[in-house]
């Protein structure tokens, strides 16, 4: 952001060219703990960080919201670590206030594995801002996240805490996610989002590489909406031509509306 700026924008407007309608900034990792043994602080990276979507918004003169990225601490939460609650709701409310102050346009809270940490974060955006917050857990091949939490678990609690969007991104593919998407969509009564990977990461020649395609990824993304999804994007291994060829299929197109019935429930971190 501060010191690569003009490759920074350039992929933000690779993005805006393919049809994107909401940047993310470019700090996923920007919190004092991972900032810790620089000489940058939080405000520096992400007043740099919101700059470089708006001047990528300018030179392409359309349209777009800038989300600000936020994402695991990098610690593990008591008591299965160090962090308290109140330290990671510190934490994530500087970078709010920060990204308040540069104006971003929304919070994304991406790539959550603790409900607990997540929930933390909530928190710090909704007491620190009036941005709108859109949250995502990543879940393992059995169903749950690393600490735990199944989608019914996450989707009472995200509810209750009043986000504006949750849903799932990143560890699997479009593939393996549409069984957990289902269970998401099934329980939740506000809009659900998705950015999975383009397939399960694999190592060749000392390089990850990606098996998913960009029909392959589209074709799954199609399915995704015809299930009622309103927010679709890509995680690892997904680049501007995926964004492209899905933008070309599906743009346009109504979010498909969901019944499901409300019921009174109660939850622990994991069912």
């Amino acid at each position: 952001n501060i010191e690569k700026k003009e490759i920074v924008e350039s992929i933000h407007r690779e993005y805006l060219r393919a049809g994107a309608m909401v940047l993310t900034t470019n700090t996923f990792g920007a919190n004092s703990h991972k900032l810790d043994e620089t000489e940058l602080t939080v405000d520096q990276v992400i007043t740099e960080a919101v700059a470089r979507a708006k001047a990528a918004i300018a030179a392409e003169g359309r349209e777009a919201w800038i989300a600000l990225d936020i994402g695991p601490i990098g610690q593990l939460m008591e008591p299965m670590g160090t962090l308290s609650f109140d330290q990671a709701y510190e934490l994530v409310k500087e970078e709010v206030l920060a990204g308040v102050k540069a104006g971003a346009d929304l919070v994304l809270l991406e790539t959550m594995t603790d409900i607990y940490e997540l929930k933390a974060a909530i928190l710090a955006v909704k007491e620190n801002s009036d941005l709108p917050v859109l949250t995502t857990m990543t879940f393992e091949t059995n169903g749950r996240s690393l600490t735990g939490t199944d989608p019914e678990t996450m989707v009472n609690i995200l509810e209750g805490l009043g986000v504006d969007a949750l849903g799932m991104n990143c560890s699997l593919g479009p593939v393996e996610s549409k069984v957990i998407l289902d269970e998401i969509l099934s329980f939740a009564h506000i809009p659900v989002m998705i950015q999975p990977n383009a397939g399960l990461p694999e190592i060749r020649d000392n390089q990850t590489v990606y098996s998913i395609t960009e029909d392959q990824f589209v074709a799954e993304a199609e399915k995704f909406l015809d299930g009622g999804i309103t927010v679709i994007g890509g995680c690892c291994g997904t680049t501007p031509s995926y964004i492209k060829k899905m933008h070309g299929l599906i743009g346009g197109r109504k979010v498909v509306r969901r019944e499901n019935v409300r019921k009174t429930k109660i939850s622990s971190p994991v069912k």
